[in-house]
């Protein structure tokens, strides 16, 4: 029973004339007549009582109408959903993102996508690098976003997106912020609330203040919420080291010009499998991001140091 089998049955059905159906489905009487009845053969049972002034439905036939109509209306919902896949306009994705990723270039990415496929549902996964590559592998995720540069290897392609600044973040009445360039070791003076990230760009942090003869900030408070660290900026005493982005959405809080700078330019792409090509929906969704990363960070950058 195919569904051209049931398209043809419900035409002759509605139509009650071979004739007509045959007009309609723009195909020959004998042809419609050989489909009604291989559908019929096949259900083992006569649908229609033929005469000369048409076709008159069984009580199978009735039966069969009532469940016709759903399955080719089902039929056509699957195609329909089917080709918004394929076509990118609907879909479902499921990625993962590094944590300041998430929260600085998600939003306005998301935003982006609700105007141009407000169909495209994303399922999206927060953790460390490590642990969102270990489910790319593990194929649970389609990609991830995350800092590079990786751990690579034949079976994971990197795709660089963009950049995404980082930068010493105060509140804008922190006895730092006056304005003044502040001398690296004076943060040392103060608490500092960091991300719980062990990558590429707290390396870069703890070189850059053992190679001035410092010891590195060690955080009084290390978390993966941002949430929370969006708090202890507020209370005006802590220091942090997060994406210009993430912490331009922060209220009050500001880029500190430091001596030697701190401002790091981090870069981040998507990882996938190299054997698995990425869906329509997928390419949608890594532009948005790139387009978001693209635009400039909503805090004032002093200065920009080399790429981590």
């Amino acid at each position: 029973m195919t569904p051209d089998l049931l398209h043809s049955f419900l035409t002759a059905y509605e139509a009650g004339s071979i004739q007509k159906a045959a007009g309609m489905l723009h195909v020959s009487q004998p042809t419609l007549s050989r489909r009604l009845q291989r559908l019929e053969d096949t259900l083992g049972t006569a649908l229609f009582e033929r005469s000369s002034t048409g076709l008159v439905a069984t009580i199978y036939g009735h039966a069969l109408a009532q469940r016709a109509r759903l399955i080719v209306m089902e039929m056509d919902l699957a195609r329909d959903e089917l080709a918004r896949i394929r076509d990118a306009v609907g879909g479902f994705v499921t990625f993962g993102l590094s944590p300041g990723i998430a929260a600085g270039l998600m939003p306005t990415a998301a935003a982006r996508l609700a105007v141009s496929n407000p169909d495209l549902r994303l399922g999206i996964v927060e953790g460390v690098s490590e642990s969102l590559i270990e489910q790319v592998r593990e194929r649970r995720i389609d990609f991830a976003v995350c800092t590079i540069p990786i751990q690579t290897s034949e079976t994971l392609l990197v795709e660089r997106i963009g950049e995404d600044p980082f930068a010493v973040v105060a509140n804008r009445h922190h006895p730092l912020a006056d304005g003044r360039t502040v001398p690296l070791a004076e943060t040392a003076t103060f608490p500092w609330a960091m991300p719980t990230f062990r990558g590429a760009v707290r390396q870069w942090v703890e070189a850059h203040f053992v190679s001035i003869g410092l010891s590195p900030p060690v955080p009084r408070i290390e978390t993966s919420s941002m949430q929370l660290i969006r708090h202890l900026l507020a209370d005006g005493r802590h220091l942090s080291y997060l994406p210009a982005r993430l912490a331009g959405d922060f209220p009050h809080v500001v880029a500190l010009p430091c001596r030697p700078s701190m401002v790091l330019s981090r870069a981040f792409g998507a990882v996938r499998l190299s054997h698995r090509e990425p869906s329509p929906a997928a390419l949608l969704v890594i532009e948005a991001i790139r387009q978001a990363a693209a635009d400039p960070p909503p805090l004032t950058l002093p200065g920009l140091a080399e790429s981590a």
